[in-house]
């Protein structure tokens, strides 16, 4: 999912982040990771493991934002 592009120096690479979200009424369950499959930008297909988190607005919103610091420290020297 990385391109670079070779005509500029010292260009940083660039990507396509993949994502989506949906709020339902309830709790689901938080044990089973399904993974869908993602038609990738260079045409080839990858997977996404999806993930619940369960709670209020409010705690639903810091969890997420909290993975998504998590996401890009583990990705921190791409």
């Amino acid at each position: 999912m990385m391109d670079i592009c070779s005509t500029e120096a010292g260009a940083k690479p660039r990507f396509a982040l993949s994502y989506g979200l949906r709020l339902d009424k309830g709790t689901a369950s938080d044990l089973v990771h399904p993974r869908v499959p993602v038609l990738l930008p260079d045409g080839s297909i990858g997977n996404m493991t999806l993930h619940v988190v369960n709670g209020t607005a409010d705690e639903i919103k810091a969890q997420l934002l909290n993975s998504i610091d998590a996401f890009f420290d583990i990705y921190a020297d791409v």
